[in-house]
């Protein structure tokens, strides 16, 4: 049986759905009842707290396969808050897996911090950020455990029913302005995202980078969006940008979306056999698409 952990989340219904209809069986980690009533039919649902490893007892029984997509994504809560979910809850159910056959990690490129040139999985690690700290140290806790594993390193991911997307969607169509800048940045797809998940069940051990094929200029990509909203792009200097999201409140959110981004997925095409499919352009409109219809 295969544990999968934020099986509600964005990514997790994408991952739970392609498994279910690979044929595997299932058990998620729900941290309530309301949680576990929007699983599929089939699911074994177990309620239970990454941060509270005494409630993962019940969850790991029988389990041979853990896919660990339990966390939280800021750029703005405390250190404190960002480890307490994403390394220790990550060692916390690392201590109840003794007897699993492999563990999958969802990890982030924000171990690396902004790249200069591109970044394979062998580039120097150094996150900018408090939480690319707290997925690193995850990290080193996955490895120093002994398990079998595969650390799935993942781009800024998009897709319909994103919650970061739908903020950052948000603000574009608010007429927040695009930074001229040169930076690359580097997507994927949350379709693009669970077959890899599916794929690491199957082969792999050890870190893969998950991107799409290849980075856009961020200012191409932020223009394609504002366009879908019906809304003339409106572009200004870098540096005004900063000192508007800094008097927002916003300016290490900004950093972290107009940093560089260049991520190698050789490895991953290679030893997975991970290819990425999703037609940017058809993609990106229905995710605009889907926020229009919320707004």
């Amino acid at each position: 049986m295969l544990l999968v952990t934020g099986a509600t989340g964005f990514i997790g219904k994408e991952v739970v759905g392609r498994l279910i209809r690979k044929g595997y069986k299932i058990r998620a980690l729900c941290i309530d009842t309301d949680d576990a009533k929007n699983l599929p039919k089939g699911v074994d649902a177990v309620i239970g707290d990454i941060t509270h490893h005494q409630s993962l007892i019940s969850a790991t029984e029988g389990i041979d396969t853990v896919i660990h997509l339990a966390g939280i994504i800021s750029y703005s809560k405390s250190i404190e808050e960002l480890f307490r979910i994403n390394a220790i809850g990550t060692k916390n159910l690392l201590r109840h897996c003794g007897k699993v056959k492999k563990f999958i990690l969802s990890s982030s490129v924000s171990v690396y911090g902004e790249i200069k040139g591109e970044a394979d999985e062998n580039y120097p690690p150094s996150p900018g950020n408090h939480y690319g700290e707290s997925k690193l140290k995850a990290e080193q806790f996955v490895r120093e455990s002994g398990l079998n594993h595969v650390i799935l390193r993942i781009a800024p991911i998009y897709g319909v029913a994103s919650p970061v997307w739908k903020r950052n969607l948000r603000l574009l169509e608010k007429g927040f302005p695009i930074p001229s800048t040169d930076s690359m940045t580097h997507v994927v797809h949350v379709s693009d995202v669970a077959e890899a998940f599916v794929r690491a069940v199957e082969k792999g051990s050890g870190t893969y980078n998950i991107a799409d094929s290849s980075p856009i200029r961020f200012t191409d990509f932020a223009e394609k969006l504002v366009t879908l909203l019906g809304k003339k792009p409106r572009k200004l200097p870098h540096f005004m940008v900063r000192g508007i999201a800094a008097v927002m409140g916003m300016g290490n959110y900004l950093r972290v979306l107009t940093i560089n981004r260049h991520y190698v997925i050789r490895k991953a095409e290679k030893e997975l056999g991970y290819r990425p499919k999703a037609d940017v352009q058809k993609e990106l409109k229905r995710m605009v698409d889907w926020y229009r219809g919320l707004s």
